[in-house]
């Protein structure tokens, strides 16, 4: 688990990447915003996908799900704009790092935006996997951390946070 300022600052840079990519709906298209950053996404029959090259290549597997190709593009991103990526990938330690970790609440961040999910009420795995084209599993990880954020009630506290809010209002209004 990430302490808590770690879990801040990979929280921030997911608002900041919907910010500067103008995301407004669900669910996000995470190949355009790849592209935002100049990474190119490459489609394979690789076994081992999910890398970020060098020279701005995300690797992905055909025979994986669409939801897990989403979850993957958005996970390698947070590894390049959180500037984990560095020497050849190849190398890369594929164990539960804290940089794996904060790559995966980056994605999780990105594609499943708890406010929008609050101000929508949508509390179950099932409506979020649906609104936000993940998998269940993705779905269910984020229903159990939307249990905790609602009984704080601390959204749109942070100024990023109200952005993307209100970046998301007229999707959140339309629903």
């Amino acid at each position: 688990m990430l302490h808590y300022g770690k879990y801040q600052h990979v929280r921030n840079a997911s608002w900041q990447c919907l910010i500067d990519c103008r995301v407004t709906e669900l669910p996000l298209k995470p190949v355009q915003i790849a592209a935002q950053y100049q990474l190119q996404c490459v489609y394979d029959d690789i076994e081992q996908a999910g890398k970020v090259t060098n020279d701005g290549i995300i690797l992905l597997s055909k025979s994986q799900s669409a939801q897990r190709q989403r979850f993957t593009v958005m996970h390698e991103l947070g590894h390049y704009l959180l500037g984990h990526v560095g020497g050849d990938p190849r190398f890369r330690d594929s164990s539960r790092t804290e940089e794996e970790q904060e790559a995966d609440r980056f994605a999780v961040g990105c594609l499943m935006p708890a406010c929008v999910l609050w101000a929508l009420h949508a509390t179950t795995a099932k409506e979020i996997a649906v609104l936000c084209n993940v998998s269940m599993q993705a779905a269910e990880i984020r229903a159990r951390r939307m249990q905790i954020l609602t009984a704080r009630n601390k959204f749109l506290t942070h100024p990023l946070e109200r952005q993307v809010f209100e970046q998301f209002q007229q999707f959140i209004n339309s629903q």
